[in-house]
């Protein structure tokens, strides 16, 4: 039979039908689509326990700290309330420690005091100790000069003391209460009296 005259529509010895159902066969990829998704999915979810697993570490961690600081504030309770009790009792005797200052505080600081002295202390006068006793300052030295010199040096130097205004302000008096002769020649002892201010109340 020639091919002009073969049925077009006639099956031919090869031909079978095609029975493959395409949308469940398995894919023919190398890696699949589902497989990422599966493992994307199940990274994300691990991650999550992951975060959940250190949150709960850190909030378990906190709440132990947490009772140990109370357990340690309870256990020095005691010594907090000791030191609270020796604080009240140092406010009190500082108060009247404070309070007696104000009775008996000194009217004059010594510094400034020695400072006053010295100012117009002549260099032949020599201070060899200095009293302080309720009703004033006793000052007492010496001169390498002759009895007139001293005199004159001296009546100078109480003079200069009396109108320094820190001296003025404290004393109501300076005066020169002793001049003798010493054991050696031109020698002269002397001493100064410097009488204090009645205290203001």
């Amino acid at each position: 039979m020639s091919s002009e005259s073969r049925d077009p529509i006639a099956l031919t010895a090869h031909w079978h039908l095609d029975c493959r159902l395409e949308s469940e066969l398995p894919e023919d990829n190398v890696i699949g689509t589902r497989f990422l998704i599966n493992t994307l999915f199940g990274a994300v979810a691990f991650a999550g326990m992951l975060f959940a697993g250190w949150l709960g570490y850190v909030d378990l961690s906190t709440r132990r700290q947490i009772r140990d600081w109370e357990q340690r504030i309870e256990d020095n309770r005691a010594e907090v309330r000791d030191i609270q009790r020796m604080q009240r009792e140092y406010a009190v005797e500082a108060a009247k420690i404070d309070e007696a200052y104000k009775l008996i505080r000194p009217q004059l600081a010594v510094y400034d005091f020695l400072s006053n002295l010295g100012r117009s202390r002549p260099a032949q006068l020599v201070l060899d100790s200095i009293e302080w006793n309720d009703s004033g300052i006793i000052a007492r030295g010496n001169l390498h000069e002759s009895s007139e010199r001293a005199s004159i040096l001296l009546g100078n130097y109480v003079k200069a003391l009396g109108k320094e205004e820190k001296m003025a302000a404290i004393f109501r008096e300076i005066r020169l209460t002793g001049f003798d002769r010493g054991t050696t020649i031109d020698v002269i002892n002397f001493e100064i009296a410097f009488y204090l201010k009645p205290a203001k109340p």
